[in-house]
């Protein structure tokens, strides 16, 4: 008995394979072609290609998460740091810090301009003295007008009186041949060396935070001194120096000297902005907004008042992290003794100040727009407050540089500088052996300087 058998196959949904059969023994037989039912090979290969692609995609994407998990308490640390850091100037929205003059603050800062413009002008005149007595005569003249429109723009009306201050302070001080000076004949820096001194602190790594350096006079004995802070890394009263560059680099021969009677006198020193300069020890007096200077043969102390200077933490070195007490800064180089901080009235930028060191009083004042808390450290070279930022662990970068010859600034700068740990205590320039000089979390470094 011939039967026909429909045979559906599993190749193709729908086709079928129609065979004929016979009945043998009870039982139906036919032959079929299972050629048609082939194993589909090329697509399981296509398939396990794409599942070994999810699979390699699935244990990128798990390895992502883990690091993403890492990672995030650091984020989360970041974002804390900006808030904490951002929560110091809040201070700005509810004070006024940023709010414009009041117009009677305006009419004293161009009496005292007026002053100083004419005492200029009558000590050297020049042309450009003349041209800054028209310029201050435009600006008298806008801020009538400002006071009869009942219209102000005082900001602007302060930017200008500020551009106009640095370039008179600049007739008044920078002698005719300042520019043809040695080194200063080229004014910017080109280049720093890698450190040719790299040698941990005679007081021990602890130590973190201080200054070192060579005593800035070219008339002086060869002297370089060490002076550490204690007292949770705020204060010091102790001078350690060296007759020699041999003794100091032996650690022998070494003499300790003492500005106070204890690190938390009034004449003891606040933050790491000690220099030494003709024998004579120059720092921030402790608590105040004071230069106090200590002369290491008569003993004696003097002490020179900074108005309006930041001080106890309100405009320290930061950019990343803020280093505690560095609100003043000192600094010495070829045209003498200079003070680096900040105030409320500049909107807590950089102020430079140059002082006398023989009546020690401050003669001369620059007012920059660097906000103090976005640089790491600064330095004086050949008249030009240059500043520093954080790169990493082991690099900083000169960036910005503020000329008191021209008044000009630049931060266009980008000068790599070495360092052998993150933070910078104290960083400042000597003249005498053009060499910079950094106390680098309790290692004393040293840097050639190029022209």
């Amino acid at each position: 008995m011939i039967l026909l058998v429909l045979l559906l196959t599993a190749t193709q949904a729908g086709h079928a394979q129609r065979v004929l059969g016979e009945e043998k023994d009870g039982s139906c037989v036919c032959e079929v072609n299972s050629a048609i039912w082939a194993f589909p090979t090329a697509k399981y290969e296509t398939v396990s290609e794409l599942l070994e692609g999810c699979n390699a995609t699935l244990q990128q994407l798990q390895t992502q998460v883990m690091m993403t998990n890492k990672e995030l308490p650091k984020m989360q640390a970041t974002v804390e740091n900006i808030m904490a850091r951002k929560q110091r100037f809040k201070y700005l929205d509810t004070q006024g810090l940023y709010n414009p003059l009041h117009l009677r603050q305006v009419s004293d800062e161009l009496q005292d301009l007026h002053q100083i413009i004419s005492q200029a002008d009558k000590d050297r005149p020049t042309a450009e003295t003349q041209k800054l007595r028209k310029e201050l005569q435009k600006i008298q003249k806008d801020v009538e007008e400002m006071y009869n429109n009942n219209t102000f723009n005082l900001e602007a009306v302060k930017e200008k009186l500020r551009y106009l201050n640095n370039r008179v302070q600049t007739c008044r001080t920078i002698p005719a041949d300042f520019t043809s000076k040695g080194s200063c004949s080229h004014r910017i820096m080109s280049n720093i060396s890698s450190p040719l001194i790299t040698k941990l602190s005679p007081f021990g790594k602890s130590y973190i935070s201080g200054a070192w350096g060579r005593d800035t006079s070219a008339g002086s004995e060869e002297k370089y001194w060490v002076q550490p802070l204690v007292n949770s890394q705020r204060s010091g009263y102790q001078i350690r120096y060296y007759p020699s560059f041999e003794d100091f680099m032996a650690g022998r021969n070494h003499r300790d000297e003492y500005v106070a009677s204890s690190y938390t006198h009034t004449d003891a020193i606040q933050g790491p902005g000690t220099i030494m300069y003709d024998g004579v020890v120059y720092y921030q007096c402790y608590t105040t907004a004071e230069l106090c200077s200590y002369n290491l043969k008569a003993k004696k102390n003097n002490r020179l008042k900074l108005p309006e200077a930041g001080a106890n933490n309100k405009f320290p070195y930061c950019y990343y992290n803020c280093y505690d007490w560095t609100d003043i800064d000192l600094a010495a180089d070829s045209e003498g003794l200079w003070v680096m901080y900040a105030t409320d009235g500049n909107y807590g930028n950089m102020v430079l100040s140059r002082v006398n060191r023989e009546g020690f009083n401050v003669t001369q004042t620059w007012k920059t727009r660097l906000f103090k808390r976005s640089v790491t450290n600064a330095f004086m070279v050949c008249g030009v407050l240059y500043a520093t930022r954080y790169v990493d662990q082991y690099k900083e970068e000169v960036f910005y540089a503020f000329d008191t010859a021209t008044g000009l600034e630049d931060n266009t700068l980008s000068l790599p500088l070495e360092k052998v740990s993150a933070g910078i205590a104290n960083l400042h320039y000597n003249p005498t052996d053009m060499k910079l000089y950094m106390y680098n979390d309790g290692y004393l470094l040293s840097f050639q300087v190029f022209f």
